[in-house]
C-alpha cells in the first residue's frame, strides 16, 4: 500500500505535471516501505518506481530516441535510490529524532553530486517543484537548492519517525515540535525576507525579443550543407535579412524607452567568415538607439556539422562589453567550445552577468555571477514546447540564489524577468505572442546573499552528518 501511495504521488512529484505538495508527501511513503520487509526487494522496488514513474513524467523533455531516453531516465532514476539506501544502513527503528537527519542530509548530497557530475545538471531537483512558494523559495538565498531539498527530505524522515511511534503525542511531541518550529521559521523568516526588504533600487526598462526563425534557416540545414557560389550569397542575404529582422524589433523597442534589449539564443545565424561585420552591425545598432543590447548567435560555416554558441554584448556607445561561448552544451546538439566562466560585466545598468540558457541548470556555473556581485542576470535562451515553462522558471531560482535580477528571451519557450526574490515581473510565451516581445522593468540593483558566498556550505554539512552517522553505527555495533 506504501508503495502505491508514492507511485502515485511520484507522478505528480516533478517533470511536467508537479502538485507541489506531492513532492513533499511521496518520499514519506517510499521512506515508509523502504524501512519495513527486506533491504533489497524494497530498495529494488523504490528503483522499479522511479524509474518508471521518471520515464513517465519526463517523456518529450529529453529530444532524443526512446531507447537512448530510457538510458537516459536510468541514469537519473536510479540515484534517487541513494537516501533511502543511507537511511536503510545507518537510520534504525528505535533511535532519537537526530537519527532523521540522516535522510535529509543523504538527499542533499545525492541532489548535489547530481548536479555536479550529470550531464543534464539541476534537473530532477525537488526545489523547482516549489518555485510558486515565494517565502519557502528564500531559502535559496541562504542555502540554495540544497535548503529547499533538505526540508522536504527531513520531513519525510519526521513523518516516518513519528509513524513509528504510533502517533502517540507524548512520544512525539518534543520532534513534532521541533520540525513544525523550524519550518516555521523558514517560512517567516522568507515571508519577512520579501515584506520587509523588497527591491527598492530604481528599475529599468528591458524587453527580451524572440523571432521565429524563416524556414529556410532551419539549423540541420545550414549545418549540414555546403554552400558555394550563388548559393552563399542568397543564403547571406536571408541570414542578413533576418538580422535586419532582429535590429527593427531592437530599435522599436528602443525608441519606446528600453534602456536593455535581449533577443534570444541563436536568435541570428552568423557565418564565421562574416563574424567581424556582424559584431559591427550589432554595435552601430547599439549606438544608434543609445541602448544596450545583448544578442544571441550561432556562428558557423555551412557543411561543418557544428557552430559556435555565442553572446554578445554592446554598450551605448558601440563598445562590444563581451563576447561570451556557452559553457555548457546541451548533451547531443552539435555545439563546439566553451568558456570556462560567465562573464560579469560593469556598466552604467549595474554589474550585468551573461549566461545561455542551459547554462543556468548548473548552479554552481552561474554562483560565480553572485561571487561578482551581479546586479542582472541576461540570459538568451532557446527551448521547445515541452519544456515550457519549466525550464524558464528553473532558471529564474539562480537569481533567488545570487541576489540579482533575472531576463530570460527565450525562442521557442517562456521569456521572463523575475527580481532577485523570485518575483514574475513579467513573461510572454513564444506560442501565445506573434512577435514574442516582453517588456517590463526590472530593479537595476541586486543584493548579496549567503548563498553567493558559501555555495557548498549545506552540502559539505550534511557531509558531516553521514560521516558522524558512520561512526555512531560503528561504535553502536562495537558495543554490541
Amino acid at each position: 500500500m506504501n508503495l502505491l501511495a508514492a507511485l502515485v504521488l511520484l507522478l505528480f512529484s516533478n517533470g511536467r505535471w508537479v502538485i507541489p505538495i506531492a513532492a513533499w508527501m511521496s518520499p514519506i511513503f517510499l521512506l515508509r516501505f523502504a524501512r519495513n520487509g527486506r533491504a533489497w526487494p524494497r530498495l529494488l522496488g523504490i528503483a522499479a518506481a522511479l524509474y518508471a514513474t521518471a520515464c513517465l513524467t519526463w517523456w518529450g523533455m529529453v529530444p532524443v530516441p526512446p531507447p537512448f531516453y530510457l538510458l537516459i531516465m536510468l541514469m537519473i532514476a536510479l540515484p534517487g535510490v541513494l537516501p533511502y539506501l543511507l537511511d536503510r544502513a545507518l537510520a534504525r527503528r528505535g533511535d532519537p529524532l537526530v537519527s532523521t537527519l540522516v535522510f535529509g542530509a543523504a538527499w542533499v548530497v545525492t541532489e548535489y553530486l547530481n548536479t555536479m557530475f550529470s550531464p543534464y545538471g539541476s534537473w530532477g531537483a525537488v526545489a523547482y517543484t516549489q518555485v510558486d512558494h515565494l517565502p519557502l523559495l528564500q531559502t535559496a538565498a541562504l542555502a540554495g537548492l540544497w535548503g529547499i531539498g533538505f526540508l522536504v527530505a527531513w520531513t519525510a524522515a519526521v513523518a516516518n519517525w513519528t509513524w513509528e511511534r504510533g502517533f502517540e503525542w507524548p512520544n512525539v511531541r518534543r520532534g513534532v515540535l521541533t520540525w513544525s518550529g523550524t519550518v516555521a521559521l523558514v517560512l517567516l523568516l522568507g515571508g519577512a525576507r520579501m515584506a520587509l526588504t523588497p527591491p527598492a533600487s530604481p528599475s529599468l526598462r528591458v524587453a527580451a525579443i524572440a523571432l521565429e526563425w524563416p524556414p529556410t534557416l532551419a539549423p540541420e540545414r545550414l549545418l549540414s550543407e555546403r554552400v558555394r557560389g550563388a548559393a552563399l550569397d542568397t543564403l547571406q542575404g536571408e541570414l542578413r535579412a533576418h538580422e535586419e529582422a532582429l535590429y527593427a524589433a531592437v530599435r522599436r523597442e528602443a525608441a519606446a524607452g528600453a534602456t536593455l534589449v535581449v533577443w534570444s539564443e541563436v536568435g541570428a545565424f552568423v557565418l564565421k567568415s562574416d563574424q567581424a561585420a556582424f559584431e559591427a552591425r550589432a554595435a552601430e545598432v547599439a549606438h544608434q538607439t543609445g541602448a544596450y543590447l545583448v544578442a544571441g548567435a550561432a556562428v558557423f560555416t555551412p557543411g561543418e556539422g557544428y557552430y559556435e554558441n555565442l553572446w554578445f554584448g554592446f554598450d551605448p556607445e558601440g563598445r562590444l562589453i563581451g563576447r561570451y561561448h556557452k559553457a555548457r552544451p546541451v548533451p547531443g546538439d552539435p555545439e563546439r567550445g566553451a568558456d570556462a566562466e560567465i562573464p560579469v560585466v560593469a556598466t552604467a545598468l549595474g554589474n550585468l552577468a551573461g549566461a545561455v540558457c542551459f547554462d543556468a541548470d548548473f548552479p554552481n556555473l552561474i554562483w560565480k555571477a553572485g561571487r561578482k556581485h551581479a546586479d542582472l542576470l541576461v540570459m538568451p535562451a532557446s527551448d521547445w514546447r515541452a519544456i515550457d515553462p519549466i525550464h524558464t522558471r528553473m532558471a529564474l531560482v539562480r537569481g533567488v540564489e545570487n541576489g540579482c535580477s533575472v531576463i530570460r528571451a527565450t525562442n521557442k519557450g517562456l521569456s521572463a524577468a523575475a527580481d532577485y526574490q523570485g518575483r514574475i515581473l513579467a513573461a510572454t510565451d513564444f506560442f501565445r505572442a506573434t512577435p514574442s516581445v516582453m517588456v517590463t522593468q526590472v530593479p537595476s540593483r541586486g543584493v548579496r546573499t549567503p548563498y553567493a558566498k558559501l555555495p557548498n556550505l549545506l552540502p559539505s554539512l550534511c557531509v558531516g552528518v553521514l560521516a558522524a552517522a558512520v561512526v555512531g553505527r560503528m561504535v553502536t555495533r562495537t558495543h554490541h
